[in-house]
């Protein structure tokens, strides 16, 4: 069997210049957000530029594929797909921004923010996208919002579910209601017994990469007895997207059946991830990569751009709250926290911002050692990282959350001992208090210890390549 190579990527979340991109609102919505607005349709133009120069068989895309579902976003993505389509195999599913499920179409003029833009419904999505892969289906399983999962042959020996998750769920949940669970475990027993090995995508996530503080409400309902039966059945491999984390996650049966969940991040944020997967025979190679540079506007853009601009989310809310209050507070509404502007409370906030703009991680680990008498941050190792800024670590832990902590080796062992350290002290603290409800709390404290140890240490399987046997 010749050896195949198929590309993922997920959250294109492209945007129509059209909806505007410039003026004071559009400035806070993409301040705002972790992935580009203004620059999608040239993030994919590149990414597209570098698949058909590569030696891949296809493209799958796992959702969001627009911003908020609008038209013109739609039209003009689809028109993209549609000139790539036309030389290299191209399998689609859309997600709940493709229909905008919040209702919330927006489009930007100077500072007003105006929803009178036309979105398309499920099954004008249906009718959009069902072109792609259409001479590959092997089955269809159409879903009461309108949205079509479809089994494709991909290849020789391999076939793809790819499968809507929206509200057919229980209680109209992201998820699968058991006719189209049934259909999918069928389709994976069909293709077992023709030989095929099978692999799958939805848009939310089956498992939860790291833990339910951070991933809570992102996965599909009643998840963990899905994976259990699709595991069973024998699906091995699941691509999903939605949390714009790149993250690989394995889960076992309780029979014992494996399942991979390679978790694919936003291609038009930090840090513009592309999952390959080489398929020979039995075994599945997966290698993450990420797109180097983009033009956009006429200058060539690189990889440093998505993580400033990624970055831009906490340092934008930090400088506004050092120099302007009215400017701070309009950001941290556009990023959906929703206080009152206290003019009183506002002079201790710009203090507050000022300091962590030009703090330095060894007076802020002696504060926290004083308050611990000294039991809290490795001593050593806060020494020898004492002048580097806060801020600069707060970033790398930051987005490591986003690149699957790919470039984490760039910190030294002792800023990756302070960050774990810092990550435990809420569990410590907790257990030395005399609280009614300590067990409930330590549930959440445990998870956030968990989660920094994880992002400075990962554990297996690699995020950045990895070997499946179907």
């Amino acid at each position: 069997m010749t050896e195949k190579r198929i590309a993922f990527i997920a959250d294109i979340h492209h945007y129509s210049e059209k909806l505007g991109n410039s003026g004071r609102a559009y400035e806070l919505r993409e301040g705002s957000d972790q992935k580009c607005l203004k620059e999608t349709g040239a993030i994919l133009d590149s990414a597209f530029s570098r698949f058909l120069g590569e030696d891949i068989d296809a493209l799958c895309i796992a959702g969001d594929i627009t911003n908020d579902g609008e038209k013109v976003s739609h039209e003009e993505v689809s028109e993209k797909f549609r000139k790539f389509s036309e030389k290299k195999k191209l399998y689609v599913i859309t997600s709940t921004h493709d229909w905008c499920s919040d209702r919330n179409p927006r489009r930007f003029e100077g500072e007003s923010i105006f929803n009178d833009v036309e979105t398309l419904s499920p099954e004008e999505l249906t009718a959009l996208y069902e072109s792609f892969g259409k001479e590959d289906v092997i089955s269809e399983y159409k879903t009461p919002l309108g949205l079509v999962s479809r089994c494709f042959k991909v290849c020789e020996g391999l076939c793809l579910l790819a499968v809507h998750d929206d509200c057919d769920g229980v209680g109209g949940k992201s998820g699968y209601s058991e006719e189209h669970l049934t259909w999918m475990v069928n389709e994976i027993e069909k293709a077992k017994a023709r030989g095929d090995k099978c692999i799958a995508m939805e848009h939310h996530l089956l498992l939860h990469p790291f833990c339910r503080f951070i991933n809570s409400g992102q996965s599909i309902g009643d998840n963990f007895e899905v994976a259990e039966r699709l595991a069973d059945a024998g699906l091995r491999l699941m691509f999903v997207g939605h949390s714009h984390m790149q993250r690989t996650t394995e889960f076992v049966s309780a029979k014992g059946n494996k399942i991979t969940q390679v978790n694919l991040g936003s291609l038009t944020g930090y840090p513009a991830p592309i999952t390959y997967l080489t398929f020979k025979g039995d075994r599945a190679v997966l290698e993450t990569k990420c797109l180097e540079k983009f033009t956009y506007g006429g200058r060539e853009l690189d990889f440093s751009y998505l993580r400033q601009h990624t970055l831009g989310v906490l340092f934008n809310l930090l400088e506004a709250g050092s120099a302007d209050k009215k400017d701070f507070y309009e950001r941290l509404r556009a990023n959906g926290i929703k206080i009152p502007a206290y003019d009183l409370l506002y002079p201790l906030i710009k203090v507050v911002c000022k300091k962590l703009l030009k703090a330095k991680c060894g007076g802020a680990g002696r504060l926290i050692n004083f308050f611990t008498f000294g039991k809290a941050i490795d001593k050593k190792a806060l020494k020898n990282i004492r002048d580097k800024r806060l801020l600069d670590l707060v970033s790398a832990v930051f987005l490591s959350v986003f690149d699957g902590s790919m470039f984490i080796n760039e910190l030294s062992e002792d800023e990756k001992t302070v960050v774990a350290s810092v990550g435990a002290l809420p569990s410590r603290i907790i257990n030395k208090l005399p609280l009614k409800n300590k067990e409930k709390i330590l549930v959440t404290t445990d998870q956030i210890s968990s989660l920094t140890r994880e992002l400075m240490y990962p554990s297996s399987p690699d995020n950045v390549k990895h070997e499946v046997i179907l």
